[in-house]
């Protein structure tokens, strides 16, 4: 019958329609689920069909069900089918078109067309079986499509969840360089090859060491291109730490980085990490380490590329996380590079590492190479291309970064006569270019361009040039509050990029500005600088860190963010509306604790706007900025029966020096009288209704644990799944914060323990949860918008979303 093959033709679309709907709309995923197991279900009753002897039968009423089904297609089709103007079209890909009466009378039609066929079929209808048995075929190939593109959106979610940081913008920067030069390739023929060949066992871990700015970064980009042009080698995964991009620092992502990439030819190994994804719940490196094994001795042998080790924020834990790999599979090989330094971590764990040391004689060439190719693209400059190469390469000592501020300066020049005189004035060391681009900026300026490298240099995120542009002239000002409106900001922000010139640079893919190259943040923290006329632009993270501090806290209480209510569509709104919101609600924080854990204090002045932040109308403030917070973090997913607490995200965050101060200042009860109180110690808050002492536990903040514990906090409560504080630090595997959970009377509430701590390490498994950031999508996203897309394509994604207080990413 014509009329069920292409009911099913149009089913089959209808289902790619779902689909796409199910990995874009929040709350529809039941509801396409429900109707997948109606479409499953009539699969099983054309199978049936198919599988009894056939009869002879009349058509007594199949042909009506056939039409009801058609209506009921027809009718998803119209809800589901892109409308006319793109405003339509936005506000529809956000909306699942169907309120819950509506999906429940669709399923009950389908569910009686499913019973009104079995009907039929036990009256023995034999003229409509071979068209019912074709489309039992295109049925089933419909319920493929339907697994297939569930299990596709599925695994989707779990690779970015596994592997938050992407190497690949960054790699494609990379080859961008030396495409279509043999660049790279005397350490392919002369290291890579070789050592590749040669299968001794204890000698699969290469280093590749050189200082800032020798190529090293370009060398392993063509590494790995060469590494997958070649068919018979083994698979290779790759991995950039960056220096502005804290995510891209830690050894949990590093390895799901690696093993989402090995895992493209078998993703299903991913899948045991699928609850972990639903719940977000951090993956154990152990977890990643085996998963990481496991496909390598299923699908052969690998080569792990990690770049700029020395960039990491704990590289010695990245060379026993190295160790741990190679020492449990032979079919591992790593190729690492970094700043000479750490080639001591793996000689301290008597692991062999063949060792490349970056020389003059190999990157001299290369270098010839760029600067040849880059006055090819000169008028000027391709007239003296061979005076330059003279003149240019022999002075570069081996720094591919040296030579490539010595071409953007001579790109500038407008005649012959400027290059010569340039030629004849070039810097020795490459200090010394930074330096002679920081004297050369005009005076009224220094203190913007100083503002803009501290920014990119100690951000824990890239920075939009938006974001960027309101970093920079915030002004923390003593007992008044900050504005920032058109009279402060810089138009347009583009601005910044001229005065900055050769020190930062932009990424028109991801719409995200840094610094040119780390060996400019090495000057800006040198001796050499602050020793020298240019002083002003000497900075450390130590020195800066309070300043981020301050002036994320003087931008959250700016008086536009007093407000108590606030629904999304507002609060995106002012997403677009003040572009630094978005780092400074989630990462003031993230600051405040590093700084700490890495032995900075905190001012008076900090104190105070930390304090301020924290203060709400029921801890005796007088205004709402912390509310305002609040929903930056979560939207509307804050739960009016456990609504936040200062203390509960102060302990969330690790803030020792502030939880102290709440609980020392009064604005904390621990009378059982007043335990429904919002400043009560054990008052809960969050999805998953914890007190301030179990997110602390959950966290990893011993600290924190320690103090609440000691000013009262009962260490027996519960969270919304009957977990408690001592099973959150066994999870945790942190003894430290179990041994002092039963000092202060907590019971395990399986059974009786006699805790017995001989043999347990002090030394924590992982770095505190706090120190773990995921960058991607946070749980309220502020550029989810219901509104038209700007035309340069809507707003930055760069939402950061940690695994530090926000509630929700528990």
């Amino acid at each position: 019958m014509a009329e069920a093959v292409a009911l099913t033709l149009d089913i089959a679309k209808l289902i790619k329609s779902l689909i796409e709907y199910g990995q874009e709309v929040r709350g529809a995923k039941d509801d396409i689920a429900g109707l997948c197991r109606e479409l499953q279900s009539l699969r099983g009753v054309l199978e049936d069909l198919g599988a009894q002897r056939p009869g002879n039968v009349a058509d007594n009423g199949m042909r009506d069900c056939l039409a009801n089904a058609r209506t009921l297609v027809d009718d998803l089709q119209h809800r589901m089918q892109p409308r006319n103007s793109r405003v339509q079209r936005g506000l529809q890909s956000l909306k699942w078109p169907f309120t819950k009466e509506a999906i429940g009378e669709t399923l009950d039609r389908l569910a009686r067309i499913n019973v009104s066929i079995i009907m039929i079929m036990m009256g023995g209808q034999q003229n409509l079986v071979p068209d019912i048995l074709a489309m039992k075929e295109e049925l089933r190939a419909i319920a493929g499509t339907i697994t297939d593109g569930f299990d596709s959106a599925s695994r989707k979610k779990i690779m970015d969840f596994v592997a938050p940081a992407s190497p690949h913008v960054l790699h494609g920067e990379t080859c961008s360089i030396w495409e279509g030069t043999d660049s790279g390739m005397w350490f392919v023929r002369n290291h890579l090859q070789p050592w590749i060949q040669f299968r001794t066992p204890e000698e699969r871990l290469m280093g590749l060491y050189g200082s800032s700015g020798t190529g090293k970064t370009t060398i392993l980009s063509r590494v790995v291109e060469h590494v997958k042009t070649q068919s018979s080698g083994p698979k290779v995964a790759y991995f950039y730490c960056s220096f502005n991009d804290a995510a891209s620092h830690e050894v949990r992502n590093i390895v799901g980085s690696w093993l989402v990439q090995l895992a493209t030819t078998d993703p299903g190994i991913l899948d045991q990490f699928q609850d972990a994804e639903a719940k977000r719940e951090r993956i154990p490196i152990a977890s990643l380490e085996d998963a990481l094994v496991g496909v390598v001795q299923k699908n052969g042998p690998a080569l792990l590329i990690l770049d700029a080790m020395n960039e990491s924020s704990n590289p010695k834990q990245i060379a026993e996380c190295v160790v741990r790999l190679l020492s449990r599979c032979e079919a591992l090989r790593y190729l690492l590079s970094s700043t000479p330094f750490t080639e001591s971590f793996f000689s301290e764990m008597a692991w062999p590492i063949t060792t490349v040391n970056v020389a003059l004689d190999d990157v001299n060439p290369d270098i010839e190479l760029y600067v040849r190719r880059t006055c090819e693209s000169s008028q000027i400059l391709v007239r003296s291309v061979d005076t330059i190469v003279e003149v240019l390469v022999p002075q570069t000592k081996g720094m591919f970064r040296w030579a490539e501020c010595q071409m953007n300066t001579l790109t500038k020049c407008l005649t012959p006569r400027m290059v010569t005189q340039t030629l004849g004035q070039l810097p020795g060391t490459l200090d010394e270019t930074y330096i002679n681009i920081l004297s050369r900026v005009q005076p009224e300026y220094k203190a913007l361009v100083r503002e803009a490298l501290m920014w990119l240099s100690y951000a824990y995120r890239p920075f939009t040039l938006d974001e960027l542009a309101e970093a920079v002239v915030i002004e923390v000002y003593e007992g008044e509050r900050f504005e920032m409106d058109d009279t402060c900001r810089i138009k347009p922000p583009e601005t910044l990029l001229r005065l900055c010139q050769g020190l930062v640079a932009r990424n028109a893919k991801t719409n995200t500005v840094s610094l040119a190259h780390s060996s400019i943040r090495t000057t800006l923290e040198s001796p050499m600088l602050r020793e020298s006329s240019m002083s002003y632009f000497w900075m450390d993270r130590k020195s800066s860190s309070p300043n981020i501090i301050r002036k994320c806290l003087t931008y959250l209480l700016m008086d536009p963010f007093n407000l108590r209510d606030c629904s999304e569509t507002a609060l995106r709104r002012y997403f677009r509306a003040y572009p630094f919101l978005d780092y400074a609600s989630v990462m003031w924080a993230m600051h405040v604790c590093l700084h700490v854990r890495s032995g900075g204090s905190l001012s008076k002045q900090d104190t105070q706007l930390i304090m301020s932040l924290l203060s709400t109308p029921a801890t005796g403030g007088s205004h709402n900025n912390f509310i305002f917070w609040i929903r930056t973090l979560l939207g509307d997913q804050v739960d009016g029966n456990y609504p936040p607490t200062p203390l509960y995200y102060a302990s969330s965050y690790g803030l020792a020096p502030i939880v102290e101060l709440m609980l020392q200042n009064g604005m904390v009860s621990i009378s059982p009288s007043q335990k429904t109180s919002p400043t009560h110690i054990d008052m809960k808050s969050g999805r998953y209704e914890s007190t301030p002492l179990q997110v602390a536990v959950f966290r990893g903040h011993a600290d924190v644990v320690a103090l609440l514990l000691k000013h009262g906090a009962d260490p027996n409560t519960t969270d919304s799944d009957g977990t408690s504080c001592l099973r959150w630090a066994f999870a945790g595997r942190d003894w430290r914060i179990a041994r002092l959970l039963v000092e202060y009377g907590a019971k395990d509430e399986e059974e009786d323990v006699d805790y017995d701590w001989d043999g347990y390490s002090d030394q924590v498994e992982v770095e505190p949860q706090a120190m773990l950031p995921y960058f991607g999508r946070a749980e309220f996203d502020p550029y989810d918008s219901e509104e038209e897309e700007d035309d340069d394509g809507g707003a930055a994604t760069l939402r950061c979303s940690a695994e530090m207080a926000i509630d929700g990413s528990e």
